[in-house]
């Protein structure tokens, strides 16, 4: 065993393959021992396969998460919560992956999970129902992110020169125009002025306030 490793040196190695090439499928042990330059047996030592990876990495960024200050409003701490976690998740390389292809069994994500529960639960929302709540939240956050990463992938691709995609583009704006599709049109113009961290926290505000009817 290689008395300079830790699995702290490990964890920040591959975030760091992370930010050179963000694809978790192209991330490996074997990967993560070059960066360390050191043989890949030695990480097993100390890492048993790559899930045990994801599952110190998914730690890794829990254990940055800050828990919001405990608000008057228990929307407004629950609100905290998320704007948090968005502006978490923004931090680390596939973080959403991360969080999809692992179990929350670390302390920290246990305990801020039983915190915003705790939270729903004490403004009056039955067990179950604060469990569908935080569910909900998560499937929101995760969805808005990972579509706008999606949607930023093929926005590089088009400006890459995807003459596809330029033709899907230019065949969207026609139909939409020569139909008189105004909603959409008008839609896709609010799309293109609001900030996506706006757009999810105006989202959250309109979710949030539709629970007073279960309270």
């Amino acid at each position: 065993m290689d008395s300079k490793l830790s699995k702290d040196k490990i964890v920040q190695a591959a975030f760091q393959l992370l930010e050179e090439t963000p694809d978790l499928d192209k991330l490996s042990m074997r990967k993560v021992a070059k960066k360390l330059a050191v043989q890949a047996p030695a990480i097993y030592w100390h890492v048993e396969n790559k899930q045990a990876l994801l599952q110190s990495m998914a730690e890794e960024i829990e254990n940055h998460f800050i828990p919001p200050e405990p608000k008057e409003d228990w929307k407004e701490t629950i609100y905290a919560y998320m704007e948090n976690y968005y502006e978490l998740y923004l931090q680390y390389p596939c973080a959403l992956e991360i969080e999809i292809l692992t179990i929350p069994s670390y302390p920290s994500r246990l305990k801020n999970l039983d915190a915003m529960l705790a939270v729903l639960k004490n403004a009056g929302l039955s067990i179950e129902l604060s469990y569908m709540t935080v569910t909900s939240l998560q499937h929101l956050l995760f969805g808005m992110l990972l579509d706008s990463s999606e949607e930023q992938k093929l926005y590089n691709k088009v400006i890459a020169g995807d003459d596809y995609l330029k033709r899907q583009i230019i065949l969207m704006k026609q139909y939409v125009q020569e139909n008189d599709l105004n909603n959409i049109r008008t839609s896709i113009e609010y799309r293109r002025t609001e900030k996506q961290k706006d757009f999810f926290m105006k989202t959250l505000r309109i979710f949030l306030n539709g629970l007073d009817s279960f309270i």
